[in-house]
């Protein structure tokens, strides 16, 4: 059985707590379940290592690097889903609701024009927000932290 996770995309906004944001789906712009590999020592760092250069801004104009660009938190969330969903399964669209499901985490990603991307990672089972940072921090909390059987 794998470790399911929703990640949910919200624009960042005033008044809106970092670690209370997993009881606001109604301000999400997508729900997105992961079947599996949903623990911080993978998916938090995969998420860290796609936001960690990425720049939001509004408007195409210069000369952005495109692959490391996003034209406002609606393009930074189809891109989003387009970098991680490569194949059939695994990944999918869901309704937008307070309903984790059999989620293990939820995973929140605040995009906002012309600043770095925080995210916070809430444990289900808990009842208890484990993250809040930028994706520097999740990689220095999360990555290298996996032990693969040889």
């Amino acid at each position: 059985m794998g470790t399911r996770s929703l990640t949910r995309i919200i624009p960042r906004q005033e008044g809106l707590a970092y670690d209370k944001a997993h009881k606001r789906p109604e301000l999400a712009l997508v729900n997105i379940y992961q079947q599996y590999d949903g623990y911080p020592e993978y998916m938090a760092v995969e998420y860290a290592k796609w936001l960690k250069d990425l720049n939001i801004g509004n408007g195409i104009s210069g000369n952005p690097e495109l692959n490391k660009f996003a034209n406002g938190p609606g393009c930074f969330a189809a891109q989003f889903i387009k970098h991680f969903k490569d194949r059939p399964g695994g990944l999918y669209l869901s309704p937008i609701d307070d309903d984790y499901g059999w989620a293990d985490y939820i995973y929140t990603l605040f995009p906002k024009e012309g600043e770095e991307t925080y995210m916070s990672v809430y444990d289900v089972l808990l009842d208890l927000v484990i993250f809040v940072g930028k994706p520097d921090a999740a990689l220095k909390k999360y990555d290298g932290k996996i032990e693969w059987e040889k």
